[in-house]
């Protein structure tokens, strides 16, 4: 029998917590639930036994919901974090995306809350598994943070923001800026002359992939610094990356769905990077090893080291304090279905274009199943019958 999940609701307002104690009665059989009148409360009521999440409003008197689930995440940091809050202000939603796995607007679908704690809460534990805690302890040093994705966030939420600003953020950052300038200079792009202004080429490359590249600038130049395994391509790693995010953000016609994509995408297999410099004789066997058998790396690396690069990459993601869509789509990139119920858009357009440009790189694009499409998946999101939709989409889109 599954063991009950531990959920604990905070707000300031005691009528709330009552009505979300009746509305959620039903799950009385799966959740032991816990409800706590402001931070303090909350935080004696962790000591009392552990949570497996939190859901908590934003504004309250004394300790608001930021700083309350900012010691979740030091304290706690197995507890997954949600907040659901009717106040959302930009300064108090750039607060919280740091701690928050999920942000919920009030008043909030019952349906819609009770998938939400189930999936970040499935997320939360797989992540935060003994094996893959051991793993990443074994790595001399995580990449820290960095901090000029948060900056630039910041930045974008205000439509007043000027290119000139975010150029300025980008060129207080020299890995991030010799990435953006490798970048627009690169084949990949074929601009018919050198550009060497920051300010210049933040306005070819768009402020969403400013973002992606601010997530993995600080990772790569790491590796450039340390060097890396001889069967690891740093090169390959971020072409496969920008592809795979240029398509995923085609899927969605929505702007900013369509950014988040892109992301996502762009930082899907970042974890492979991690093992590079984390664990690189453990690589070089991985490595052999898929060049003899054919099999996906994610499964020998399972089987190796008892993590796969998408789980590495999810922690790491995770520890950064990124939204939990793009989290979930890192971890679950080879496994969607793991995923519950809830919205799977993003997750589905990262396992989606990463697969088609491995079909596409084999020359066989119409055969997406041989390279590890998730069918099941497929059906259950009701995807199936776009696929030959989005091997066109991919067609065209690769062929530049």
């Amino acid at each position: 029998m599954t063991p009950h999940r531990r959920v604990l609701f905070v707000d300031d307002e005691v009528a709330v917590l009552e009505a979300l104690q009746n509305l959620l009665r039903k799950e009385r059989k799966r959740w032991d639930m816990a409800f706590a009148v402001g931070a303090e409360e909350a935080l004696r009521e962790l000591e009392r036994a552990p949570v497996d999440v939190i859901v908590s409003d934003m504004r309250m008197p004394g300790m608001d919901g930021a700083q309350l689930l900012a010691r979740v995440r030091d304290e706690y940091p197995r507890t997954a974090r949600l907040v659901l809050s009717g106040h959302a202000d930009k300064d108090a939603v750039l607060r919280v995306l740091p701690v928050a796995h999920q942000y919920l607007s009030k008043p909030c679908d019952v349906d819609l809350l009770r998938a939400a704690i189930e999936r970040t809460c499935e997320l939360q534990q797989l992540l935060s598994n003994d094996k893959l805690r051991e793993l990443i302890g074994r790595m001399e040093k995580l990449p820290s943070v960095p901090s000029t994705y948060f900056a630039l966030n910041r930045a974008t939420a205000d439509p007043s923001t000027t290119t000139e600003e975010i150029a300025n953020i980008v060129a207080n950052d020299p890995a991030m800026s010799v990435k953006v300038l490798q970048l627009v200079n690169s084949a990949y792009f074929g601009l018919a002359r050198r550009i060497a202004s920051i300010s210049e080429a933040v306005s070819y490359l768009g402020v969403e992939l400013l973002k992606g590249l601010a997530l993995s600038a600080h990772v790569f130049a790491a590796a450039e610094q340390k060097g890396v395994p001889k069967q690891f391509s740093i090169d390959q790693l971020q072409e496969e990356s920008l592809k795979t995010a240029r398509l995923a953000k085609k899927f969605f016609t929505d702007k900013a769905r369509s950014e988040e994509a892109f992301t996502a995408a762009i930082v899907h297999d970042i974890g492979t990077l991690v093992i590079a410099l984390g664990l690189p004789k453990e690589f070089e066997l991985i490595a052999d090893l898929v060049i003899a058998t054919g099999r996906p790396r994610h499964e020998i690396e399972k089987e190796e080291i008892g993590a796969s690069h998408a789980e590495i990459g999810g922690y790491l993601l995770g520890v950064w304090g990124l939204p939990f869509t793009i989290v979930e789509a890192t971890t679950l990139h080879h496994t969607p279905s793991v995923a519950g119920e809830g919205n799977t858009d993003i997750l589905g357009a990262v396992h989606i274009a990463d697969i088609l440009l491995k079909a596409s790189r084999s020359n066989a694009i119409g055969h997406p199943e041989r390279f590890g499409l998730d069918i099941g998946f497929m059906e259950r999101e009701g995807l199936a019958s776009e696929l030959p939709n989005f091997i066109k989409l991919a067609e065209r889109e690769l062929r530049r």
